[in-house]
């Protein structure tokens, strides 16, 4: 009787481990979606830090813009940029400073902040002295670079905290997979002991897997494109401008840059909301996709600024800027087919008008700002004289 009783609690015991065990794997199986979970979350938020920090540069480039327009015609309608970024940076560093994933890297931050106010700092001085002393102590106090230093230390600033930010990213991947390959030989060694479990964790494991790579592909393709029209962001557009410059550079191959900004967006906004807005943007963009041609690229640079990149001669750029015009001929909203808007583009072409990213995109967006001077929904080459001579 004993040795059959002895049998008997060993088998007991071996049962109660099994179930001890399993109960071990159920428990790091929950405490291990739970991390992924807020991992998954985590990454995402340090994908829209990257997003944000890459905008800064954009909103004091709009800044810049805007101050140049001002300091050649005085005019202060082409503060319009500069205003809507000042608007937008302090918004934009109260994100950034508010996000707990960024929490480690405040020092950064804070001189990242520090310099987009200098650089503002020089912005404002000089729009103030075109506006009291003139264009020529303007242009003196543009001439010293001061700007380009803060901006210059901006980028390595900038670009220092998205290094530490991607490899902080590649780190919590890694932790991810290395999670991910014990839950898979853990479940393994008890699955002779509870198969039933096992199942049950590796299902549960492969949906994690699954939810997670759709998770990196939505914000891979997040950070890339435009979140309302999904056509490329301005960091694209940047990228893909400097690719095609370089191309063109090694094939003696001429690239054109057309600048687009809408024409009677802002009173559709105020009269039928800003739902009504999106959806028209949305409208807009479908159109324009049809219009261009396979190899150019048409992205969306923020509110109602659009820009192409394209190929070819002046007047295979011209008929391109007619087919964008034509595009918005016809009603764009069929429950609002009275609401119209036009567009008025800037084009520049390298090497005419310029030979880098900078000097070209100064020159587009002169020649839309021309273009609107001149009547609206037309489209307008950059002019030595300074005269715009659209074309309607």
């Amino acid at each position: 009787m004993l040795p059959f009783a002895g049998r008997i609690e060993r088998k007991l015991f071996a049962l109660l481990a099994i179930v001890y065990l399993s109960l071990f794997v159920v428990v790091g199986a929950i405490w291990g979606s739970r991390a992924d979970i807020a991992d998954g979350q985590n990454l995402e938020s340090l994908h829209r830090s990257l997003y944000r920090l890459a905008g800064t540069l954009s909103l004091l480039t709009d800044a810049e813009t805007g101050q140049r327009g001002y300091l050649l015609t005085g005019k202060e309608a082409y503060l319009e940029p500069y205003t809507k970024a000042s608007e937008r940076l302090e918004r934009q560093f109260v994100s950034l400073n508010n996000t707990p994933a960024l929490a480690a890297h405040k020092a950064d931050l804070v001189a990242i902040e520090r310099l987009a106010e200098l650089k503002m700092a020089v912005v404002n001085k000089i729009i103030d002295l075109r506006r009291t002393r003139g264009f020529e102590a303007a242009r003196e106090l543009m001439q010293q670079d001061r700007g380009k230093v803060y901006m210059d230390e901006l980028r390595l600033r900038i670009g220092g905290l998205e290094a530490h930010i991607t490899e902080a990213l590649e780190q919590q991947r890694a932790d991810l997979l290395l999670r991910s390959r014990v839950a898979l030989w853990g479940g393994g060694g008890i699955a002779l002991a509870m198969l039933a479990l096992l199942g049950l964790v590796y299902r549960d494991l492969r949906r994690d897997l699954r939810e997670r790579g759709e998770l990196l592909k939505r914000l891979a393709f997040e950070s890339q494109h435009d979140p309302l029209t999904q056509l490329p962001n301005r960091r694209v557009f940047n990228e893909s401008l400097d690719q095609a410059l370089a191309l063109a550079r090694r094939a003696e191959r001429k690239v054109a840059l057309m600048y687009l900004d809408l024409d009677g967006f802002k009173p559709v906004n105020d009269e039928y909301g800003h739902a009504t807005g999106d959806r028209l943007l949305k409208a807009i963009a479908e159109r324009w996709r049809e219009a261009v041609r396979e190899g150019e690229i048409l992205a969306r640079l923020g509110g109602d600024e659009f820009a192409v990149i394209a190929e070819g001669e002046a007047p295979a750029i011209e008929r391109l800027a007619q087919r964008l015009m034509a595009a918005l001929e016809q009603p764009l909203l069929a429950d609002l087919p009275q609401v119209r808007v036009g567009v008025s583009i800037g084009m520049a072409q390298y090497p005419q008008h310029g030979e880098d990213r900078r000097r070209l995109v100064a020159a587009a967006d002169t020649a839309m700002y021309q273009a609107k001077e001149a009547g609206k929904h037309c489209y307008a080459w950059p002019a030595r004289s300074g005269v715009v001579a659209p074309t309607r």
